[in-house]
């Protein structure tokens, strides 16, 4: 049991409502946690990558050791899908099964640029946030108070209060569009790590800010001479690793920093190419299990690699562009992953799949596949397939694991599915009422029921019923969700395309 999770009891504990600031004593507990991590062996299959490791500097090589995950220790969620697992710390909780929600504030961002740069294309790409645009939270542990970061397609970085909405701070600014999440060490939780999702200006690159001063205090371009394609983001949420931060870049390169409390520094890049797929990129966020790294890129391409000496354990092909992240479980004692691709290098049609692996191996556990199609809006082309990273579930829905699929049929079109995490077998489908690549949220209900929460791209958002998809509640709220959400407690924050970032309580 993870120890954020237990303090988060200890915090609902008190009786503070949602729209209290929560100034009440929190006795914290030490709890040791000591994870045994299985051993990962190379295997055959990563002959299919051919790479090089470049060391910026080598003279420090500290191995990792098996601690706990800083994450563990977190007051909040520091990154997307909260931590190395990518598996969405259960910071949702509520007292009932609910029967809707309301919205407790708007917060209206600026309405952004236009772009001036080669990439921009000349188009301005709004406020809000887009994919996948989920917040950080960070409470006080002095106060219980909790601020919000939230990148912006404006290029910005507002800090807000998450009781009313208003600005904590004022916004940081990287003047170009952020299209990923932003995310906060979570050692030295004054310093916040902003990707890059357009180009309006010549740098493009990744940042660290310092919270104290405002000021951006490291930077790396994406325009690194050992990258193998020239395409300058970073839509990735970067990961602490021991005392290194791992950070997959478009570019298909994985920068491997040295974690300092004034920002990051170069450590080491894996630089790499696969045999018979030249599709390079990394937009995933990556997955770390003990001293072993898992990243997806656009060409399928999923690949286990030892993060101290940066070696490829084992490769497997996930069939086309591999945008969401992938998920990792423990079952029964032994690691697996949930992963699934879009449909995008096979075509306008082909087959999105969702599958299982041993993380021990790389072995396919079992696959589900799906028929789905892109099209084409305002000359832009919206994959179809899977997008939103997989939700596992909890309670009396422990067993299950759910995903969402676009464009499965004709039209605006959304699914989420319910499968079994031990055969694949879908247990459940609710049909939505459009695109969705915002990734699902879960929440556990005292006594064991398990309530989805996420959204699409006209605006609605949706409570499910994670035992048999039914809908308790759906309400048109925004313009168009892409971003992610986070729970917290009985609520969530959720930021739409357009200008809007929204509170809402679940009741």
């Amino acid at each position: 049991m993870r120890v954020f999770f237990i303090l988060l009891l200890v915090l609902l504990s008190c009786g503070q409502e949602s729209n209290q600031s929560g100034k009440n004593e929190v006795k914290k507990k030490k709890v040791a946690i000591k994870p045994a991590f299985i051993e990962i062996t190379p295997q055959e299959s990563a002959s299919n990558i051919e790479y090089a490791v470049y060391h910026v500097d080598s003279l420090v090589s500290t191995p990792y050791q098996h601690e706990p995950s800083l994450y563990n220790r977190f007051p909040g969620i520091a990154t997307f899908r909260g931590g190395p697992y990518r598996d969405m710390p259960l910071t949702g909780i509520l007292e009932t099964m609910p029967t809707h929600f309301t919205i407790d504030w708007t917060f209206k961002t600026d309405w952004g640029k236009m772009a001036t740069g080669t990439n921009g294309k000349g188009r301005g790409w709004g406020g809000g946030a887009g994919w996948t645009g989920q917040p950080c939270l960070r409470m006080d542990t002095r106060t219980n108070d909790v601020t919000i970061y939230q990148g912006s397609l404006t290029g910005k970085v507002y800090r807000l209060n998450y009781v009313d909405g208003k600005e904590a701070d004022s916004a940081l600014d990287i003047h170009n569009p952020i299209k990923g999440s932003v995310a906060l060490d979570p050692e030295f939780n004054h310093i916040l790590y902003v990707g890059q999702g357009i180009r309006y200006q010549s740098e493009s690159g990744a940042r660290a800010f310092d919270l104290r001063t405002g000021k951006i205090v490291s930077f790396q371009t994406a325009y690194d001479k050992y990258a193998k394609r020239r395409w300058g983001f970073f839509d990735s949420s970067p990961i602490a690793w021991g005392k290194y931060l791992l950070w997959p870049a478009e570019n298909g390169i994985l920068y491997k920093f040295l974690r300092t409390p004034n920002g990051f520094q170069p450590h080491s890049k894996f630089v790499y190419s696969v045999k018979g797929n030249s599709n390079l990129g990394l937009e995933a966020s990556m997955v770390i299990y003990g001293r072993y790294g898992i990243i997806a890129d656009n060409g399928g391409s999923i690949i286990c690699l030892d993060l101290h000496t940066l070696t490829p354990l084992w490769y497997s092909a996930n069939g086309d562009d591999t945008d969401a992240t992938p998920v990792l479980a423990i079952e029964d004692g032994k690691p697996f992953l949930y992963t699934g691709c879009e449909v995008d290098k096979q075509g306008r049609e082909g087959l999105s799949h969702f599958r299982k692996l041993s993380v021990l191996d790389g072995t396919e556990i079992w696959k589900y596949s799906i028929a789905c199609h892109s099209f084409s809006v305002d000359k832009h082309i919206l994959n179809g397939g899977m997008l939103g990273t997989p939700l596992l579930g909890s309670g009396i829905c422990s067993s299950l694991v759910f995903t969402s699929f676009v464009q499965h049929k004709p039209g605006n079109t959304g699914v989420l599915k319910a499968f079994d995490r031990s055969n694949g077998n879908v247990i459940w489908s609710t049909e939505l009422s459009a695109y969705s690549w915002s990734s699902p949220i879960g929440y556990l209900v005292k006594g064991g029921a398990f309530v989805i929460l996420m959204g699409d791209v006209v605006g609605n958002l949706y409570l499910i019923n994670g035992s048999n998809g039914a809908i308790i509640y759906k309400e048109k709220v925004g313009s168009n969700f892409e971003a992610s959400p986070v729970p917290w407690r009985n609520t969530a924050i959720i930021a739409s395309r357009g200008t809007n970032i929204y509170r809402i309580s679940i009741q």
